[in-house]
């Protein structure tokens, strides 16, 4: 029997009345130390595998699937939400407000374990995904990112 992760990622975006003035939705791949990492914590009781952490950047390269860190990190948020639904799928969100990272963002990563901080660097990054938006505090942002991990 063969294990898969699947990710999914959903963007909102609102106006400051709350109205949705963007919804953008794609899959993404898990990373290699994101892959590594799950085994680890397979395989020890104290290993911490929560995501903690979604950071954005500046960098628009696609990167490498090993990558450990973003190109460039322009800031962190913990995440807002997390939570289990049915059988092997977990919703992790974020929400930025309005006054929260207001820049070009390029991407966007996750970062879990207990040395994911709001210091950039820290922590084991577990995906990360191309997203170009000039955010604005006219807006805010969720992110949803849906892993489902199955048997093929």
């Amino acid at each position: 029997m063969e294990f898969q992760w699947n990710e999914n990622v959903k963007i909102d975006v609102r106006d400051l009345q709350g109205n949705l003035i963007d919804t953008t939705q794609f899959h993404n791949q898990v990373h290699d130390p994101g892959l590594n990492y799950l085994a680890k914590s397979l395989a020890s009781s104290t290993f911490d595998m929560k995501i903690r952490y979604l950071a954005w950047g500046s960098s628009s390269s696609t990167g490498s699937n090993s990558d450990t860190v973003m190109s460039t990190e322009g800031g962190r948020k913990a995440v807002t939400s997390a939570a289990t639904s049915n059988t092997g799928v977990v919703y992790t969100v974020v929400y930025l407000s309005p006054t929260e990272a207001t820049t070009n963002i390029k991407e966007l990563a996750w970062f879990a374990s207990s040395s994911a901080t709001a210091v950039s660097g820290t922590g084991t990054m577990i995906s990360r995904v191309i997203y170009d938006r000039t955010k604005t505090a006219l807006e805010s942002i969720t992110i949803t990112r849906t892993d489902t991990f199955s048997t093929g």
